[in-house]
């Protein structure tokens, strides 16, 4: 199982970050809405970052909400590469190369840190 795990996590990561962060090049709207930025984004990844660690795959005794779970992983580490990898985008045309190399690091740093939890998680 933890094999299965780390590599759908792994998947979703390199594909996803490739998909919307090189393929399609997405960018929040072209206004600075600092609404958005501040306060509408952050609330939702908190949100998923507090659902990916407030319970383990080890409380779960049914067959089907340990499927369900799987699935909601799945759909977290998607939302969660597809918030990062689009606010990385928007951001790119403001920062100057240092600022983009570092705000690059602390996304893929979460990301990574996601998967690391899931994977320690589902092996013990």
């Amino acid at each position: 199982m933890v094999r299965i795990v780390a590599i759908r996590d792994v998947l979703i990561v390199v594909l996803g970050v490739w998909f919307f962060e090189f393929h399609l090049d997405y960018k929040l709207p072209g206004e600075n809405n600092l609404l958005l930025f501040f306060v509408a984004i952050p609330i939702v990844w908190a949100t998923l970052t507090q659902l990916w660690t407030s319970y383990s795959y080890r409380d779960i005794e049914n067959t089907w909400i340990d499927l369900a779970s799987h699935l909601l992983s799945v759909m977290m580490l998607f939302s969660t590469v597809f918030l990062i990898s689009v606010v990385m985008n928007t951001l790119g045309d403001i920062l100057d190369t240092l600022g983009i190399v570092l705000f690059h690091g602390v996304g893929w740093t979460v990301i990574m840190a996601m998967v690391l939890y899931d994977i320690i998680d589902v092996s013990r």
